[in-house]
């Protein structure tokens, strides 16, 4: 079911629906994606109805129940289908991404973000996988943690397939593959030969790649839900960016040296301009710390 299917369903029993039913049609037919991203009870108090009437609207378009329609469009949304709210120019864009901000940041919570950052400071080498869409996300964790750490590649090379960078893959090593809609068809296989060769494996993905990732370690949801055609990797791209900076505080002296490293081969090989090489460094983009200050420059 896509969601133009849905609305045509909501135009065929328009009229045999109750004042309160139309109240929650209505919203939904504005945002189908409400019913992905929300329980009946907030769709509800959307509408400004209660969730019995949601479960009587549901079941009016011929649905089980409120699972049965998200499982539906969650399936629709996963083929990579693009399709836009019906007045997307008044959905409101900026309460979309905070409820996809807040949901990734509760399961980067839920996955340990301390326990994650040390993980990824020790392993042996770090593989960062990215096929299709998710490839820029993928580059941006890569290049971030290439600041920190030594031994971070970016997966698959250009010109090469996924096996030959993971063919090496084993017990100290750590992969994150980050996958998003419409995923490669290796995606799953290549998850299950990196734990059954002993790796530790992080997924990050929107959330119609759970079981793709069911043989993880960790796993990070991060909807991309947008009401516009395309999806938003706003809150993905957070956080990486986040991830990132965890594994730079869990990193200590040793992260610190690198990026100063880094920052010194820069300005010997003349990559940046005069105005980023005369910037101090330290933190990867920022100001150095001096020994006796805190993160907040204070003695």
């Amino acid at each position: 079911m896509t969601a133009p299917d849905l609305r045509s369903r909501i135009a065929r029993v328009w009229d045999d629906l109750t004042p309160a039913e139309r109240r929650v049609a209505a919203v939904v037919r504005d945002d189908p994606e409400l019913l992905v991203l929300r329980t009946s009870a907030e769709t509800a108090a959307e509408a400004g109805t209660s969730k019995a009437t949601v479960s009587r609207l549901v079941r009016a378009l011929g649905y089980r129940d409120a699972a049965d329609v998200r499982e539906a469009l969650m399936a629709a949304r996963g083929a990579g289908l693009p399709w836009s709210a019906e007045d997307a120019a008044h959905v409101n864009a900026r309460e979309v991404e905070r409820r996809n901000l807040d949901a990734a940041f509760a399961s980067l919570g839920r996955a340990d973000r301390a326990g994650l950052a040390r993980r990824i400071v020790h392993a042996r080498r770090v593989t960062v996988v990215g096929v299709r869409n998710a490839h820029p996300i993928a580059l941006q964790l890569r290049a971030q943690l290439a600041q920190v750490r030594a031994d971070v590649r970016l997966a698959p090379s250009a010109g090469q397939s996924v096996g030959e960078d993971v063919a090496d893959v084993g017990a100290e090593d750590l992969v994150v593959v980050v996958t998003v809609r419409r995923h490669a068809a290796v995606v799953g296989a290549l998850v299950e030969q990196c734990v059954a060769n002993g790796a530790d494996v992080v997924v990050i993905a929107d959330p119609t790649a759970a079981v793709l990732a069911a043989s993880a370690r960790t796993l990070v949801l991060c909807p991309v839900d947008s009401p516009s055609a395309f999806d938003s990797l706003a809150a993905m791209a957070a956080v990486v960016a986040a991830i990132a900076n965890d594994v730079y505080d869990a990193s200590g002296p040793a992260g610190r040296d690198r990026v100063a490293a880094i920052a010194s081969t820069y300005a010997a090989l003349g990559e940046l301009d005069e105005g980023d090489r005369r910037r101090p460094t330290g933190r990867p983009g920022g100001p150095q710390r001096h020994p006796g200050e805190d993160r907040h420059g204070r003695d």
